[in-house]
């Protein structure tokens, strides 16, 4: 082959070689974009779902802090309302019979009052008689159940009373367990006493 042809075979290719060059240049910058792409999507996906973990996880914790508020409301409201009816079922001074009884009643559901208004007349008559007369210290209270859905509650209660009959005093230590339900009271929901017992003490050792 002569000089001349070769230089002419070189002059054709160069062109070619030319024009492929914006192609190989447009295939690199598209595959480099499709990834720049997905990365992007992706990220602005983990994103939004980071978002809404974190916004539901917020709600969860609201609405556990508000059902722990109010649980912890009623439990003031079951102590509160229990110590008013520990005092108004064990103190009683036999110069005002007719405010002990109605103090009780006040404290008390609507079966618990049926059963004071069926006893009063022979508790009257035995508190007249010994002219008693109570005053109490209550020196604990531990709810041990509360169910605020149902509005049921218990609880134990520790009090000394001093009973005095005449010339005759005397302290004693009792442990009370105490049931409570809620009511309706005048369009209001109120805690009131459904049922009260004396617990033995245990002496230490045994």
């Amino acid at each position: 082959m002569s000089s001349d042809e070769s230089a002419a075979d070189t002059t054709v290719a160069e062109p070619e070689a030319v024009e492929q060059a914006p192609e190989a240049t447009e295939a690199v910058e598209s595959e480099s974009q499709v990834p720049r792409w997905a990365l992007f999507g992706s990220a602005a996906f983990a994103l939004a779902a980071l978002i809404a973990a974190a916004v539901f996880g917020i709600q969860w914790w609201v609405s556990s802090s508000d059902d722990n508020a109010a649980l912890a409301t009623s439990r003031e409201d079951v102590i509160r309302a229990g110590g008013s009816a520990i005092k108004a079922y064990t103190e009683v001074d036999f110069n005002d019979l007719d405010g002990f009884f109605a103090r009780q009643k006040a404290v008390s559901d609507p079966s618990m009052t049926d059963q004071l208004t069926q006893a009063e007349p022979s508790f009257r008559k035995a508190i007249q008689d010994a002219k008693t007369q109570v005053s109490t210290t209550i020196q604990d209270i531990a709810v041990e159940e509360l169910n605020d859905h149902e509005g049921k509650a218990s609880f134990l209660a520790a009090i000394s009373t001093k009973v005095t009959q005449g010339a005759q005093s005397s302290v004693k230590s009792l442990r009370l367990e105490v049931q409570m339900s809620r009511v309706d009271d005048n369009g209001k929901q109120v805690w009131k006493l459904s049922g009260i017992g004396d617990v033995p003490l245990v002496a230490a050792g045994q």
